[in-house]
C-alpha cells in the first residue's frame, strides 16, 4: 500500500470514529432528554394530583361547613292525630295506624337513602290517607345500611336512634319527624346532619326533655338497629336485585302480605292493597 493509501485510510477511520463518537453523543443527549421528560411529566402529574387532592378537600370542608349551618325545617303532618303510634322497644320498629287495619305495610329505610326519599315523595301522600282511614297500619324499621355513606360516617344511625328516642318519648310527634327528615335529606356520600341539628328538629317540634336527652346520648337503640340490618342481611325473603344482577338486601325494601312490593314498576301497589282487604259491595 502506498502512504498516500495509508494516510487515506487513516482518515477515513478517523472520520468513522468522529461519526460514531457523534452519534453515541447525540444518542446519550436524547437519552438524558427522554430522562428528563419523564421526570418532568411525573412532576407535573404529582402536582396535577396534588391540586385535586387539596381542591376535593377544600370543597368538602365548605360543603361540610355549609350543611353543619342547614336548619332542617319542622314539618308536620295535622293527619297523624287520627291514629295511633306506638314503639316496640325489643325490636326497635315503629308502628303507626290503627290496630284494627286489615293491611299491613313493612317499611325497611334509611334516612341517608336518596331512593327511599324517592319512594316517601311517591307514595306519602296515599299512605297517609289509608292511615287516616283506619285501612292500613305501617310498621318503621330504621336502617343503618348506609352507615359508612356520610362523612363522618354513622348518620344513618344516628338518625334513625333519634327518630326511635322521638317515637319513645313523643308518639305522636314520630311522623312529623320522619317527614321532615326525607323532605330535606342530606347527600349520600357528603356531610349528614349533625347530632345538633338533628335534636333542634325534634326541639323545634316540640319533643324535648332529659328522658329525650338520655335515649339520644346513650344511643339506646343503636345495638338492635344494627341487629336490624344483620337479620335483614340475613334474610332472602327480602332480597332484591340490583341493576347488575345481583341479590340482596337494599333500602328501600316494603313488605306487606310477606310479599316483597315492586313499587317502582306497580304505582297502584297500595290501592290495589286496599281493595283486595275491602272489597266494595255491590
Amino acid at each position: 500500500m502506498t502512504v498516500g493509501g495509508a494516510q487515506r485510510n487513516n482518515r477515513r477511520n478517523k472520520q468513522r470514529q468522529s461519526a460514531a463518537a457523534a452519534a453515541r453523543a447525540v444518542s446519550a443527549a436524547r437519552g438524558t432528554n427522554r430522562d428528563m421528560s419523564k421526570i418532568i411529566i411525573g412532576a407535573v402529574v404529582l402536582v396535577v394530583v396534588a391540586a385535586a387532592v387539596v381542591t376535593g378537600v377544600v370543597l368538602q370542608q365548605q360543603n361540610s361547613a355549609a350543611a353543619a349551618k342547614t336548619v332542617i325545617p319542622s314539618l308536620t303532618v295535622p293527619g297523624s292525630t287520627k291514629y295511633p303510634t306506638t314503639v316496640d322497644k325489643v325490636n326497635a320498629t315503629v308502628l303507626v295506624g290503627q290496630p284494627t287495619a286489615k293491611v299491613t305495610v313493612d317499611a325497611y329505610e334509611d334516612f341517608l337513602c336518596p331512593v327511599c326519599g324517592s319512594f316517601e315523595a311517591a307514595n306519602f301522600t296515599s299512605m297517609e290517607q289509608q292511615l287516616e282511614a283506619g285501612t292500613i297500619k305501617v310498621r318503621y324499621h330504621m336502617i343503618n345500611l348506609l352507615d359508612s355513606h356520610s362523612n363522618p360516617p354513622g348518620y344513618s344511625i344516628m338518625s334513625a336512634n333519634i327518630a326511635l328516642a322521638v317515637a319513645t318519648v313523643a308518639p305522636n310527634k314520630f311522623m312529623d319527624y320522619h317527614y321532615s327528615l326525607y323532605q330535606k335529606q342530606p347527600q349520600e356520600n357528603g356531610a349528614g346532619w349533625t347530632q345538633s341539628q338533628l335534636n333542634s328538629l325534634a326541639n323545634r317540634l316540640g319533643v324535648s326533655g332529659s328522658q329525650f336527652d338520655g335515649l339520644v346520648n346513650n344511643k339506646t337503640y343503636d345495638q338492635q338497629i344494627q341487629t336490624n340490618l344483620n337479620t335483614a342481611n340475613s334474610n332472602q325473603a327480602l332480597w332484591q336485585t340490583d341493576q347488575n344482577g345481583q341479590k340482596g338486601f337494599g333500602t328501600p325494601t316494603i313488605v306487606a302480605d310477606s310479599k316483597t312490593i315492586n313499587w317502582q314498576a306497580n304505582t297502584t301497589w297500595l290501592t290495589d292493597l286496599v281493595n283486595a282487604a275491602y272489597p266494595k259491595k255491590n
